[in-house]
């Protein structure tokens, strides 16, 4: 079975929220911690947090299952954090699963379709397409870790998966178009959710 590690990208400052985002509490845990679980039920599979600001303060709530990469420069933007993710990877993983910490919409059963779609064709880009483009979540295979490396300031892996075209295998997920930039956002989404 091809190898697979995930990066949990939490590394900026999340200067629009006003407070250290990846610790706001969606359904009693830290949204940090909701990307861990994603992540953990994608198995098997390694596991590392990219992080950034404030990383002492998050890094004190995850579980002792994930490691964590501290990115210096996580100032520079999203691309630069995933640059040091993937040189931060343990190992020789066949591919990379992207998760963003803001993502709160996302579910278990699309990581693991994602997931199975990509091991079922290990070279090449398995991601979610939501308003009629590709993006992350995303897996990409290993011959894509030099340029992913090569990342530097906000773009992040977009253009990549733009540039597979046809040959990405693309998973409908309208859920990963949700993600929280504000206090107002989550207060938003959380008033949709049942009781």
């Amino acid at each position: 079975m091809p190898e697979l590690a995930a990066l949990v990208l939490a590394a900026g400052a999340g200067r629009r929220f006003g407070a250290i985002k990846p610790l706001a509490e969606v359904r009693g845990q830290p949204l940090v911690r909701h990307a861990i679980a994603l992540a953990d039920a994608v198995q098997p599979c390694s596991l590392q947090v990219v992080l950034g600001a404030q990383h002492e303060a998050i890094a004190a709530r995850l579980p002792d299952s994930a490691g964590v990469i501290v990115h210096e420069g996580w100032q520079r933007g999203l691309g630069s954090s995933i640059a040091a993710g993937i040189r931060g990877l343990a190992g020789q993983p066949d591919g990379v699963l992207l998760l963003l910490v803001d993502q709160v919409a996302l579910r278990t059963q699309a990581l693991q379709a994602l997931a199975s779609r990509w091991r079922a064709t290990p070279e090449a880009v398995a991601c979610a397409d939501y308003d009629g483009l590709p993006g992350v979540p995303a897996i990409l295979p290993r011959r894509l870790f030099a340029a992913l490396e090569a990342l530097d300031g906000e773009r992040g892996a977009k253009p990549l998966l733009l540039a597979e075209g046809d040959a990405a295998l693309r998973l409908p997920m309208p859920e990963a178009a949700i993600d929280i930039d504000t206090p107002t956002d989550l207060a938003r989404w959380l008033a949709t959710l049942p009781d």
